[in-house]
C-alpha cells in the first residue's frame, strides 16, 4: 500500500477537479463557456441550467476517475514503474476529458445563444476598443518550451549521478523504508507535468485573449489575467525544473524546498491580488 503518493495524489488533484468543476462560477460575466454574452444572458434561467448542467457531469466524471486513480495507486506495485504510469495516465485523462466537456459547452452554447434574451444597449462594444489579441502575445510561452527543452538535455545528461534507488514511501518518523527502481519514466515525470499544464494555461490563455472586449474595464481585466497566465505558468515550469534537478544531485534539497514553497506561496498571492484588483467580472 503506497500512502505517500495517495497522499500527494490527493493533495495535488483534489483542488484542480474543485476549480474544474467550478469554472462556469468562475468566470466573468462577459464569457460563458468561451462565447461572449451579456450580463442579462449570463444569469437568464438556460444559462443557470447549463452551469449546474455542466458541474454536475464534470463533478461525476471526474470523481470516478478520481476514484479509479486511487484505487490504481493502492494496489500498485510501489517497487515498479505502476505508480509513475497511473499518475501520467491519470493527469492525461484530466486534460481530455475537461476539453472535451468544455468543448461539448462551447458548441451547445453557440447553439443556444440566438435563443437568449436580447443584450442591452449598454452591453454593446464601446467605439474604440478592440476586437481580440488583447493581452501579451503567445510567443512568451516560448521562453517555457525553452526551459522544459534545457532541463530534458540537463537530466540526460547527469542521468548517472541520479539514485538508483528514488524513495516512494515513508514511514510515520518521515523516514524513508522504501524505494523504487530508476527508471526514465520516473525521473521525467515532472516533465510531462511540465507539457501538461503549459497546455492547460495556453488553453485559458487563448480562450481568454480571443474573447470580443466589451467595456473598458474589460481591457484591464484581461491585460492582468493574460500576464498571470503567462508568469504563473513561467514559475509552474521553473518549479518541476528545480524539483527535477534535485534528482541529479546538481540541487540541494535545502535550497529546494524553500524555492518551491516560495513560488507556490507567490502564485498564490499574485492571484489574490489580482482577484481584488482586477476583479473576476467586472463589478469585481
Amino acid at each position: 500500500m503506497t500512502i505517500l503518493p495517495v497522499i500527494i495524489f490527493i493533495l495535488v488533484f483534489v483542488p484542480s477537479i474543485v476549480l474544474i468543476v467550478s469554472m462556469p462560477y468562475l468566470t466573468k460575466e462577459t464569457i460563458s463557456f468561451g462565447v461572449t454574452v451579456s450580463a442579462v444572458q449570463f444569469h437568464s434561467e438556460p444559462m443557470r441550467q447549463m452551469r449546474k448542467s455542466y458541474a454536475r457531469i464534470s463533478a461525476i466524471l471526474h470523481t470516478i476517475l478520481f476514484i479509479v486513480g486511487i484505487l490504481c495507486l493502492l494496489y500498485s506495485d510501489e517497487h515498479s514503474r505502476q505508480i509513475s504510469w497511473v499518475i501520467i495516465s491519470y493527469a492525461l485523462a484530466i486534460l481530455v476529458i475537461s476539453l472535451v466537456i468544455n468543448f461539448r459547452y462551447h458548441l451547445k452554447m453557440k447553439s443556444v445563444l440566438p435563443m437568449l434574451p436580447a443584450a442591452p444597449e449598454s452591453s454593446i462594444m464601446e467605439p474604440g476598443l478592440r476586437k481580440g489579441n488583447v493581452g501579451l502575445p503567445s510567443h512568451w510561452f516560448l521562453i517555457h518550451a525553452v526551459i522544459i527543452v534545457v532541463n530534458i538535455v540537463t537530466v540526460l545528461r547527469n542521468y548517472d549521478l541520479i539514485p538508483d534507488q528514488l524513495p516512494v514511501h515513508f514511514n510515520g518518523s518521515w523516514t524513508v523504508d522504501r524505494y523504487i527502481d530508476k527508471s526514465y519514466s520516473i525521473v521525467f515525470i515532472p516533465t510531462i507535468m511540465q507539457v501538461l499544464g503549459i497546455l492547460l494555461f495556453i488553453y485559458e490563455y487563448w480562450r481568454m485573449r480571443r474573447g470580443k472586449q466589451q467595456v473598458r474595464e474589460d481591457l484591464t481585466y484581461r491585460r492582468a489575467w493574460s500576464n498571470f497566465m503567462i508568469t504563473a505558468s513561467f514559475l509552474f515550469v521553473i518549479l518541476l525544473s528545480v524539483v527535477q534537478l534535485n534528482m541529479t544531485s546538481l540541487l540541494n534539497i535545502n535550497f529546494v524546498i524553500p524555492v518551491v514553497l516560495s513560488i507556490i506561496a507567490f502564485i498564490i498571492l499574485y492571484a489574490y491580488t489580482l482577484t481584488y484588483w482586477a476583479g473576476q467580472r467586472e463589478s469585481r
